[in-house]
């Protein structure tokens, strides 16, 4: 029953995940049909990072008074008629982005609830080869989704795709049904205590601390592969038009594909293990970023971005699967909750002191991130024995 159970889990989180970018492709062709302002578009991302944030706060909440896979069901049925909307009357710029944020705030929903699910599923030897297979078909679906909405819509125009998306999420909602899980939510006695106990677990582990530190670091780094960043890196640097800015993300992409499935087929069990290969993990992708900065030749920018994309799969899959084994299963929801806040804050800063940086030199920006990253990983290296510590 597990393995049928997990099975389910990963249908029902690939297709609605793949809905989820066809209409938000199906949306930007109508945006742009209306209006094809540039910063208009650039409202749908802000719009779904603001969401996602505020939505970290509630799903504590959520967890203290419900199943995690009611829970789960609800988001995704709430998220289905919202979508429905769409096809009611013809709407506003406003009540589309309105829309859009209803959306991405109930998937905020989803992540955290998801992630503490899967270790009740599978044993915990398993665990890092499912985490390995969701992020693997996450990265695959953002990779292909794209250029599939882009050759859809050619066809089905917007309507159809967004028709199309709505199946999707219905189809996700009878797999999220089929799940069997004995998975109970944490009754306290004071719930207004809820949005504060995950950041409280995150101090009373000292793992999780470190790996916290890691991923504000690292965190503050990502917004260096921001479509923007990279743009302006291939044209001012490299010299080179906008199809090396595909090729270049592509390569990035594709390299966390591979990082997946390397991690597929290896076997990982002890922790000690796993936080050196995070720590490793770090000190490589940072030591790339650092030479595609100081090293602008065009094809070694497609190798390093690849090796980048691997070296930061590997490290990110298995710094959450020690983040799923450190804490008690009851209360891992609202730790991956209290992370996912965190994530979101540090992306968005990031790409608004990046972008800075970028406006003055574009090398420099990614001289800093390869410096975040390479400091995150020497974090861990000289703080391992206290993350493993009890």
């Amino acid at each position: 029953m597990k393995n049928r159970s997990v099975l389910f889990l990963w249908f029902s989180q690939s297709q609605a995940n793949l809905a989820d970018v066809l209409y938000i492709v199906a949306l930007i062709s109508i945006l742009y049909a209306q209006n094809s302002s540039p910063v208009l578009l650039s409202c749908i991302p802000f719009t779904i990072t603001t969401a996602k944030f505020l939505s970290s706060f509630i799903v504590p909440f959520l967890i203290d008074r419900y199943r995690a896979k009611r829970i789960l069901v609800v988001s995704q049925l709430l998220k289905t008629s919202v979508l429905s909307m769409f096809f009611l009357w013809h709407m506003s710029l406003i009540s589309m982005l309105c829309c859009v944020a209803l959306i991405a705030f109930f998937d905020g929903w989803a992540a955290p609830v998801q992630s503490s699910m899967l270790p009740h599923l599978v044993d915990k030897e398993k665990l890092l080869k499912w985490n390995s297979m969701f992020n693997v078909t996450d990265q695959t679906i953002q990779i292909a989704a794209y250029p599939l909405g882009s050759f859809l819509i050619i066809s089905w125009e917007a309507t159809g795709l967004l028709w199309l998306s709505f199946s999707l999420f219905s189809l996700s909602i009878v797999f999220m049904q089929a799940i069997r899980i004995n998975a109970h939510s944490s009754k306290m006695k004071q719930k207004q205590q809820g949005l504060k106990e995950g950041w409280k677990l995150i101090w009373h582990y000292p793992r999780l601390r470190v790996l916290l530190v890691m991923e504000v670091l690292e965190g503050m780094a990502a917004g260096v592969w921001a479509s923007a960043i990279v743009y302006v890196f291939v044209k001012e640097i490299l010299n080179k038009n906008e199809a090396w800015w595909g090729y270049i993300n592509s390569s990035f992409f594709v390299g966390t594909v591979l990082g997946g499935f390397v991690l597929l087929k290896i076997s990982v069990e002890q922790e000690k293990s796993l936080y050196h290969i995070v720590t490793l993990g770090s000190l490589l992708s940072g030591f790339f970023t650092l030479l595609f900065g100081v090293l602008p030749a065009p094809f070694l920018s497609l190798l390093l971005s690849f090796a980048i994309g691997i070296a930061l799969q590997i490290s990110a899959t298995c710094s959450y699967t020690l983040t799923q084994t450190a804490v008690p299963l009851e209360k891992l929801s609202k730790v991956l909750s209290a992370t996912l806040s965190v994530s979101y804050v540090t992306f968005g800063l990031s790409v608004l002191l990046l972008g800075a940086v970028a406006s003055l030199n574009v090398t420099a920006a990614f001289l800093t991130a390869g410096g975040l990253i390479v400091i995150s990983g020497c974090v861990g290296l000289f703080l391992r024995n206290y993350a493993l510590a009890n």
